[in-house]
Parts: structure tokens; sequence; C-alpha cells
């Protein structure tokens, strides 16, 4: 175990149980876990014995703990940075995504798939557990402090709802925050394409700058004249990034 990969093994066996009933995985199921760690909740994925079944793991040390459990020749366990894999080349669809986030990476790994989705459908459900901060802003609304650009990338893609939240005295070693359990849903009907994901983005970015400013100034340097007023963008001028609902930031993102 390294503090550097960000590493706390979930440890509660009634919440390890409640994380593996709502992924409804099924002996038909794809699964992928992100850092199985000590193998908590590996063992009882490997013990429902899904049609296939990958996990990968950063850190070497654990190889010789992990192996042990992946004899199945339909399960696979990769050492490698989960940052720097390319997901789509194993997985085809309809796959579960579940994991205990590495605190230190989580959002980066959102952001990934939230990109790779867009190009490829291959997730069924993500079942991920982030620190309750992270989590919160994730599923936010607007008109609060924690509204921004997670929120609005998971959500253009995704329905996103919490499950359960975790104590920190139920991992080890014992974190100094608390953990939120959150299900990502693909929508039937995306909001946004890869596309316009990208730009969603460079938008948030740009108009969460400085959050407290109010939009004149960064919606004029983002829109020509011509499409602010064709989409009466002025009514947005004396508002703040945060007071924008998630649909207008969708339709903002169409025109740029």
């Amino acid at each position: 175990m390294k503090k550097k990969f960000g590493q706390n093994f979930l440890k509660n066996q009634q919440i390890i149980n409640k994380i593996i009933k709502v992924s409804e995985i099924s002996t038909e199921s794809t699964v992928y876990e992100i850092g199985p760690g000590d193998g908590a909740l590996t063992r009882e994925i490997i013990k429902i014995n899904p049609k296939k079944f990958i996990a990968v793991e950063i850190d070497i040390e654990l190889k010789d703990r992990l192996d042990i459990l992946f004899k199945n020749k339909r399960h696979q366990i990769i050492f490698a940075d989960a940052l720097k894999l390319e997901e789509t080349s194993y997985f085809a669809d309809k796959t579960v995504v579940i994991g205990n986030l590495p605190y230190n990476i989580s959002i980066q790994l959102l952001i990934k798939w939230i990109h790779q989705y867009c190009k490829k459908k291959w997730i069924k459900t993500m079942i991920l557990m982030f620190q309750k901060e992270v989590a919160e802003r994730i599923i936010s609304n607007e008109n609060s402090k924690k509204y921004g650009r997670i929120t609005l990338l998971a959500s253009a893609l995704f329905k996103v709802s919490s499950l359960i939240d975790i104590n920190k005295n139920d991992f080890f070693p014992i974190p100094k925050v608390d953990s939120t359990l959150l299900k990502f849903e693909p929508l039937e009907t995306p909001h946004l394409n890869a596309n316009q994901i990208n730009k969603l983005e460079f938008l948030s970015n740009q108009l969460f700058s400085s959050r407290r400013k109010k939009l004149k100034n960064k919606i004029e340097a983002l829109f020509d004249s011509q499409i602010i007023k064709k989409n009466n963008l002025g009514q947005y001028y004396d508002l703040r990034a945060e007071n924008l609902s998630k649909d207008i930031f969708f339709s903002l993102a169409k025109l740029l």
C-alpha cells in the first residue's frame, strides 16, 4: 500500500454487500473494477462469476495477493495505471464499471470515461465511490457553490444518483473524509455529442473561472454579437455561472 496511490481499502462487509447488490452483477455481466486493492470487493464479484471480469490495479506490490483470485480464464487482472488504460479496447458494450476510486484521480477518471462514452457506448452502469465532497459536486444543482464543470459533464450523458454515504472509519487506513457511493446510468438520449462535450468542457472552464464575476464580459468574449442578439444571451449578463441551469449550459455549448 502506497500513500501516493491514494489507497484506502474498504473493510466493512455490510457496505461491500450493499455495493454488490446495487451493481446488479449477474453471471451474464461484463464487469470492470478499478483499484481492487486487497480484493475485498473483488472476491464478491468473483463469487458471482460474471461472464467477463477485468480489474485494473496500479500497485504491483499487490500482485501476489490478487493473482490468487484471478484463476478463471474469463477473469483478468491488469497491473497498470487506470488513467492510461484505453477501456474501449477491452469492452464493447454493457459494462458494469465498479470501484472505490482513488481520491487523487477520481475526477480525472470520470472525465476520461465521459469522453470515451461519447465515442463508444461501452458502459451499462457505473457504481463508483468518491470522496463525499467530490460526490456533492457531481450531483449538485445550479445556485450552489459546488455546482461546476464536473456536474455539467456528468449530467450531459448520465443520470447520477447518490446511493449511500460511507463513514471514513469503514476504511483502512482511515482517510480524513467520508465517502459517497454514486450510480451513473446512461441517458437514453444524451444531451450532447462528443464534439459538444468538448465545447461544454471549454465553456464551463471559462465561465466558472473567477466564478464570483458576472457573465457579461465572458459571454461577449465567447460569442459574436449576432449570436448574442439572435439567442438573447444578454439575459445572462448579470448572472454568475452557478446561476445557469444545466440545460442553458448545454444550449450554450451547442452555440459555440
